[in-house]
């Protein structure tokens, strides 16, 4: 035990930046950044047409396998923004932003794997978020008719349930414990497994056997809100030279706009 490697591991609450609007249309990360772009999908629904031709026959083909039309649209719109986002900070041509898959079906850019992203929808939002470090995100809508108190033992640990049960919004606090195990996950690009019971989800700072986390990277989980009845989550590798600056930017709901995003030569 003496021997074991450890990662450290910072959870809080945040105060993300928000925005309206890309400011001046820059699509620069820098080294200190997530940017979290955010889609709400009713205002993209009449653009999905459009959208859909910028998708290859895989991602076509993968869309019509989703049973519900909502499920197939939702699809389509975020897919296409997501390659839209990426040619906008990598300056690749639509058709150039190609995809490949980790062992856990997690994807990353071929071209510029340094580039990291992840995606997570939830009710009428998805949100995308971008960072030159591991990221992990999550977005809820806070249900009333989700009956999540018989989950609680199968996915938290008896004082994370507590916790719960003692807070004063219940649902408030599940779902902030909740977003922050996914988030964390999709960040160290496990799936929902035997470990996400053992990955910490309350506020304050803990030590993990790296072999949990299949690293030996610090992290951090920053809680936020996302939008009215909407709760978000964002993990992240940490370094103690940089303070991540975390941002949310509202992605155009016109095509004209969204054109504007990638490189003129399209």
């Amino acid at each position: 035990m003496r021997n074991m490697r450890t990662s450290k591991l910072s959870i809080s609450f945040s105060e993300v930046k928000g925005a309206e609007s890309i400011p001046d249309k820059r699509y620069i990360l820098d080294s200190d950044e997530i940017i979290i772009y955010t889609i709400y999908l009713p205002n993209f629904t009449e653009l999905k047409s459009e959208l859909s031709k910028f998708l290859d026959a895989k991602e076509l083909k993968k869309a019509q396998r989703f049973y519900k039309e909502s499920d197939t649209n939702r699809f389509i719109i975020y897919r296409a923004i997501l390659k839209f986002i990426l040619a906008a900070h990598t300056k690749l041509r639509i058709k150039d932003v190609y995809f490949d898959y980790n062992f856990n079906k997690k994807p990353y850019l071929i071209s510029h794997p340094w580039l990291h992203f992840n995606v997570s929808h939830s009710g009428e939002f998805a949100a995308i978020a971008i960072s030159r470090n591991k990221v992990g995100l999550d977005i809820e809508y806070m249900s009333n008719d989700f009956k999540f108190t018989t989950l609680l033992p199968d996915v938290f640990e008896d004082n994370e349930v507590l916790q719960i049960q003692k807070a004063s919004d219940i649902k408030h606090a599940f779902y902030t414990s909740w977003t922050r195990k996914e988030a964390f996950v999709k960040a160290l690009g496990k799936g929902i497994d035997e470990d996400f019971k053992n990955l910490p989800s309350l506020d304050g700072q803990y030590y993990i056997d790296s072999t949990l986390l299949q690293n030996t990277q610090n992290w951090k989980v920053n809680s936020f809100d996302f939008a009215d009845n909407y709760l978000g989550a964002v993990a992240f590798e940490d370094s103690p030279a940089i303070s991540k600056n975390i941002v949310l930017y509202s992605i155009p709901n016109n095509m004209d706009e969204l054109l504007e995003m990638i490189p003129k030569r399209h």
